[in-house]
C-alpha cells in the first residue's frame, strides 16, 4: 500500500493518534505496574482520590479485615495520603511492618484498621489484573495496526484502529486506575473513543448504510457525541465536588460503550436481514459471532454498571474474550479481500489438530505403558520420551496430511490439477496457429481448472491501437485503448492482479475508481511477449464463490507463460489473414473506382510501359486496353505518348509531380482532342518509384462549349446591352416576363435636326453619319455604368440604378450626358463638311417606374415604363440643341455635384402640373 497522501492526512491523523497514546501507554505502564508490584502490598486497589476498588484477591490484608469498595483510605499510621503515590511512598518507608491505617464510609463513617502489609503483591494478581490485560492490550493495538497497513484507504480500518487503540489503553491502563492513577485522564477519554470508534465502524463496514452513502460526513456522527461528552467528562475529572465523582465521569463512558455495542450488534442483524448482497451477509455473520463472544463478557458486567449496579470486575475473563471482536472483523477483511487466508486458516487449523493430537497419543501412551507394566509410568520416564519421539517423527506429517485432507475435504475445494491442465494446455497449443482454436483451448482448461464466472481474453489490435475482447461466451466487452490507466498497470506488471470485491483498487487506477468500479473481483493475468504487452487474460470470480489463492495465481502465470507465443502466433497469422483480405478487398475496390471515374488513368513501370489503363482511358483515347498492356506509352497513344513521357520525365526522377497540364491530341476515331494531364511518381511501401502514373480529364467537350458560349455571348451583346446581357445569362429566371417597382434615372438624347438631314443625303450617309454620334452615346452611357434601353431612330435610351443597385445613379446620368455633349463637339471639329455636324439635345429625370421584360416569351425587351421615361422623354424633346434638361428630381439628387440654372416651368403633355426645369451646364 502506498503510504496516505498529505491532503488525505488529516483523515488519518486521529486514528494514528490514539494508535500513538495506546503504544506510549504500552511502554509506560510497565513500570508503573512494576513500582506498585515490588512495593509492600496492603491487600487493595485504589481508584483516584484513594477509593477502594472493586478488584479483590485471595487472602488480601484489608479486603479480609472488612475494607470493601467505596471506602476511602485517607491516613498510614496517622499521616494523611491523597493518591497512590502517596500510599507507595509509604509502604516503601515502612515495610511489611503492621499499619494503622485510616478508612472513611461512603457515608462519612470513618474506621481505623491495623492491616500487616504482604511483602509485594502475589504474582498470580499481577498476572490477572495486569499481565493479561497489557497481552490482550498488545493485541488489539496490533490487530488495528496490521488492518489499518493493509487497508489504510478504508473507512473501517481507520475506524477499527482507533476503536482498538481504546480498547488497548483501557486494557492496559485498567491496572494504573486501580493502582497510581497516573493515566485516570486518558483512560477516561479512551472509552469515548472506544465507543465512538465502534458506532463509526457500524456505519461503514462490511458496507456503509445508505444514508451513509447519501451523506458521507454523517459517518462522523460518534465523534460528535464524543466531542459534547469530553468537556462534561473532563470538567467532573478536574473540578471534582466529592471523591467520588471520577465514577459520575466514567459512567458515560461506560453508557456510551454499551449503547455502542447494541447498535453495532443491531447493524449487523440489519445488514444479514436486508442486505442483497451475499458477502456483505457472510461478513457480517462472521463478525456478529465474533462480537457475541468478544461483548458478552464485558456487556453482563458494564450493563448494570451503567445503571448504578455495581458487580465484581474481572479482569481476566473481561479483556481477553475482547480480542475475538477485532479478529473477527480482521477474519472479515482478509477472508473476503486478501488472498490464501482459507490456506492460512486451514493449515493453522490441521497443526492445531495435529499438535492436540499428539497430546493425546502422548497420554494415551502413558496409560497403555501403565496398563501394560500394571505400575505407574511417570511423563518424565526417559524409555517413554523416546519412544514418544521416535513414533512422533514417523507419523506426525503423515497425521497433519491426513487431517489437512480431512479439513479441505470438509470446509473446502479440493485443489485442482494443476499440473495435468498444463501439460493438457501445452499440447494443445502447438496444434493450431487459428486463433479461434486458441481461444477455446485455454478457455476449456481455465474453466476446469478455476471456473470462472467470465473468461475473456483481450489481444492487441496493431490498426486500431486498441486491445480488443476475445471470448467464446460474452456477448459484449468494452475495448481497451493504449493510454487506459489499467493498461499501463497491466504493462507493468508481471504477475496476474486481483482485484479484492470490496477493497481499494490500485493506486493507478484510484483517479478512474467509478470507470472501474464493475471489475471488483476480477483477475486480470498480463500477456507479455518480448517486453510487450500483446494482451491480457481477465477472469471474473469464481462460480463457488471462494477466492482465487496465490496457488490460482501461480497457475494463471504458467499458463500465461505458455500460452503468450501460442497467442501471438496466433495474433500475428489472424492479423496476416485479415491483411491479405483487406488487401484484396481494396485491390478489389481499387478496380471497381478506377473502371467508374470519368477520369482517364494510365500506369506505367520504369520502362514506360503500361500496367495499367481504365475505361474511361480507352473511351477517351480510343485504345482498347488489350493492345495496350505491356506496351511502350508512346507507341500505345502515338504522338501524345511520347509527350507525355517527355513532360514527367524530369518530374518522376525527382519525385515531384507535374499537375494541370494541358495538351492536345489529334485522335484518328476523335479528332483534335483537349485534355488536362496529371502525372505522379507511382511508389511502392518502402517510397520507391516504381512508375508513373497518369491522370488526364477529357476537356474537348468542355472546350467545345466555352467556344459556343463565347460566340453567344458576342452576338448577344450585340443585340442588347451588355449589363442586361450578364443578367439574363447569369440566372434563367430573369428570363421571365416581369416587372419591379424601383427608382431608377432615365435619359433620353437624340440628334437635333437630324430629320431634315436624312431627307436631303443618301441612304448610306444617313446611315454611316447616324452610327457614328450614336456610338458616341452608347460609349458615354457605358463607360458611367449605365443600361442602354433602345435606339430609336435618331434616339438613344438609357437607365440607371438598374438592373444592379447605384447609390449614385443621377450623378452617373449628369456625368454621362455631359460626356455625349463633349464627345459630339469633338466630333463636329474632326468633320470638314459642316453640313454634317449634329449635336445632341438630352433630356434626364429620376422618379419611380416599373422595370423589367416587357413582351412575349418568344420576343421581349428589357426596359422601363412610368411617368419618369414620359417626362424625360418630354424634357429632351422641349431641349435645345447641345443642351441638357433635367427636371428638379434630378437636380435635388445632383445640386452639390453639378452647376444648373433653373429654366422656367414648362408644360407636359399628359401631367396637369408644370414641370420644374434646370438647365445642365457642367460639374462643378
Amino acid at each position: 500500500m502506498q503510504t496516505p497522501s498529505v491532503r488525505n492526512w488529516l483523515v488519518h491523523f486521529p486514528s494514528l493518534f490514539m494508535a500513538g497514546i495506546a503504544l506510549l501507554m504500552l511502554v509506560i505502564t510497565p513500570f508503573w505496574a512494576a513500582r506498585w508490584a515490588r512495593a509492600p502490598f496492603l491487600g487493595l486497589m485504589l481508584e483516584p482520590n484513594n477509593v477502594v476498588s472493586l478488584v479483590d484477591g485471595k487472602d488480601w490484608p484489608a479486603r479480609n479485615s472488612g475494607v470493601v469498595f467505596s471506602d476511602r483510605l485517607v491516613t498510614l499510621n496517622g499521616q494523611p495520603v491523597y493518591t497512590g503515590e502517596d500510599v507507595l511512598a509509604f509502604l516503601s518507608r515502612n515495610g511489611t511492618r503492621p499499619v494503622q491505617a485510616g478508612f472513611v464510609r461512603r457515608d462519612g463513617t470513618p474506621f481505623l484498621l491495623e492491616i500487616t502489609p504482604l511483602k509485594q503483591m502475589p504474582i498470580t494478581d499481577v498476572v490477572t489484573l495486569y499481565i493479561v490485560p497489557y497481552l490482550v492490550g498488545l493485541a488489539f493495538l496490533a490487530i488495528g495496526w496490521w488492518t489499518y497497513s493493509l487497508r489504510r484507504d478504508m473507512h473501517a480500518s481507520r475506524a477499527l484502529l482507533a476503536y482498538v487503540s481504546g480498547l488497548s489503553i483501557i486494557t492496559v491502563g485498567f491496572f494504573d486506575i486501580s493502582s497510581t492513577n497516573h493515566a485516570t485522564v486518558i483512560w477516561t477519554l479512551a472509552l469515548l473513543v472506544n465507543a465512538a470508534g465502534l458506532v463509526h465502524l457500524a456505519l461503514v463496514f462490511p458496507k456503509p448504510v445508505r444514508f451513509i452513502r447519501r451523506w458521507p460526513f454523517l459517518r462522523l456522527l460518534s465523534w460528535g457525541i464524543l466531542v459534547l461528552l469530553a468537556p462534561r467528562v473532563l470538567y467532573i475529572l478536574f473540578r471534582p465536588t466529592t471523591p467520588y465523582d471520577y465514577i459520575d465521569a466514567w459512567t458515560p463512558g461506560y453508557l456510551f460503550t454499551v449503547s455502542a455495542s447494541i447498535f453495532f450488534m443491531g447493524a449487523l442483524v440489519y445488514r444479514i436481514v436486508s442486505s442483497d448482497l451475499p458477502l456483505v451477509r457472510q461478513q457480517s455473520r462472521v463478525i456478529i459471532f465474533g462480537a457475541l463472544i468478544a461483548f458478552l463478557p464485558g456487556v453482563i458486567y458494564l450493563g448494570p454498571l451503567a445503571f448504578g449496579v455495581i458487580t465484581e470486575f474481572r479482569a481476566w475473563l473481561i479483556f481477553p474474550a475482547l480480542v475475538v471482536f477485532p479478529l473477527s472483523i480482521t477474519y472479515a477483511i482478509l477472508r473476503y479481500r486478501l488472498l490464501d487466508v482459507d490456506r492460512f486458516f486451514s493449515r493453522a487449523l490441521a497443526y492445531l489438530l495435529a499438535i492436540g493430537a499428539a497430546f493425546l497419543f502422548f497420554y494415551g501412551m502413558l496409560a497403555l505403558f501403565s496398563i501394560f507394566l500394571q505400575q505407574t509410568v511417570h511423563a518424565s520416564d526417559p524409555f517413554v520420551i523416546a519412544s514418544y519421539l521416535l513414533l512422533l517423527v514417523i507419523i506426525f506429517n503423515p497425521l497433519r496430511g491426513f487431517i489437512q485432507r480431512g479439513i479441505d475435504r470438509l470446509f473446502y475445494r479440493a485443489p485442482a490439477d494443476y499440473r495435468r491442465a498444463l501439460t493438457s494446455l501445452s499440447r494443445s497449443l502447438v496444434i493450431t496457429p487459428d486463433l479461434t482454436q486458441t481461444l477455446h483451448t485455454l478457455e476449456s482448461q481455465i474453466t476446469q481448472a478455476l471456473s470462472p464466472e467470465k473468461f475473456i481474453i483481450y489481444l492487441y489490435n496493431d490498426d486500431l491501437g486498441q486491445y480488443f475482447p476475445n471470448a467464446t461466451r460474452e456477448d459484449s466487452a468494452p475495448a481497451y485503448e493504449i493510454e487506459e490507466p489499467l493498461i499501463h498497470l497491466l504493462a507493468s506488471s508481471r504477475t496476474p492482479i486481483w482485484f479484492p470485491t470490496n477493497g481499494p483498487l490500485p493506486t493507478l487506477l484510484q483517479n478512474s475508481a467509478n470507470q472501474y468500479q464493475r471489475l471488483m473481483g476480477f483477475t486480470f493475468v498480463p500477456l507479455h511477449y518480448e517486453g510487450k504487452l500483446i494482451g491480457f487474460m481477465v477472469l471474473g470470480p469464481r462460480r463457488s464463490g471462494d477466492l482465487y489463492t496465490s496457488d490460482d495465481l501461480d497457475f494463471l502465470a504458467a499458463v500465461a507463460a505458455q500460452s503468450t507465443l501460442a497467442l501471438e502466433n496466433a495474433r500475428l497469422f489472424s492479423n496476416l489473414r485479415r491483411t491479405l483480405d483487406q488487401t484484396m478487398e481494396m485491390k478489389n475496390l481499387m478496380d471497381d473506382i478506377f473502371a467508374s471515374v470519368a477520369a482517364g488513368i494510365i500506369t506505367t513501370d520504369l520502362k514506360r510501359r503500361v500496367t495499367l489503363l481504365n475505361h474511361a482511358a480507352e473511351t477517351i483515347l480510343g485504345v482498347p486496353v488489350k493492345k495496350a498492356i505491356g506496351k511502350s506509352l508512346a507507341k500505345v497513344i502515338p504522338g501524345l505518348g511520347g509527350e507525355m513521357v517527355s513532360m514527367a520525365e524530369g518530374k518522376i526522377k525527382n519525385g515531384g509531380s507535374l499537375l494541370s497540364a494541358e495538351v492536345s491530341h489529334n485522335s484518328p476515331e476523335r479528332g483534335e482532342l483537349h485534355l488536362r494531364l496529371s502525372v505522379s511518381p507511382l511508389r511502392d511501401a518502402y517510397l520507391g518509384t516504381k512508375g508513373a502514373t497518369y491522370v488526364f480529364e477529357d476537356l474537348t467537350e468542355t472546350r467545345k462549349l466555352e467556344a459556343e458560349r463565347e460566340l453567344i455571348r458576342k452576338t448577344f451583346g450585340r443585340v442588347v446591352a451588355p449589363r442586361v446581357r450578364d443578367r439574363l445569362l447569369a440566372d434563367p429566371g430573369n428570363l421571365e416576363l416581369d416587372g419591379v417597382k424601383q427608382i431608377v434615372t432615365i435619359l433620353f438624347a437624340d440628334l437635333k435636326g437630324f430629320t431634315s438631314y436624312s431627307e436631303k443625303h443618301e441612304p448610306e450617309m444617313i446611315f454611316s453619319v447616324l452610327n457614328q454620334y450614336l456610338s458616341m452615346a452608347a460609349q458615354s452611357i457605358l463607360e458611367h455604368e449605365g443600361t442602354l434601353d433602345k435606339f430609336m431612330g435618331d434616339a438613344v435610351m438609357a437607365l440607371w440604378n438598374t438592373p444592379d443597385q447605384q447609390e449614385d445613379h443621377a450623378l452617373r446620368a449628369a456625368r454621362a450626358a455631359l460626356d455625349i455633349l463633349e464627345r459630339s463637339r469633338n466630333a463636329n471639329l474632326m468633320i470638314e463638311n459642316a453640313k454634317q455636324h449634329m449635336a445632341f439635345r438630352i433630356g434626364i429625370t429620376t422618379g419611380t417606374a416599373i422595370v423589367g421584360n416587357v413582351g412575349t416569351s418568344e420576343l421581349f425587351n428589357y426596359t422601363a415604363i412610368g411617368d419618369p421615361v414620359n417626362l424625360a422623354f418630354r424634357l429632351q424633346a422641349a431641349a435645345h440643341s447641345g443642351q441638357i434638361l433635367i427636371e428638379k428630381a434630378t437636380y435635388d439628387i445632383v445640386r452639390d455635384h453639378v452647376v444648373a440654372s433653373p429654366l422656367a416651368p414648362i408644360m407636359v403633355k399628359g401631367r396637369e402640373q408644370a414641370a420644374e426645369i434646370y438647365e445642365l451646364k457642367g460639374l462643378k
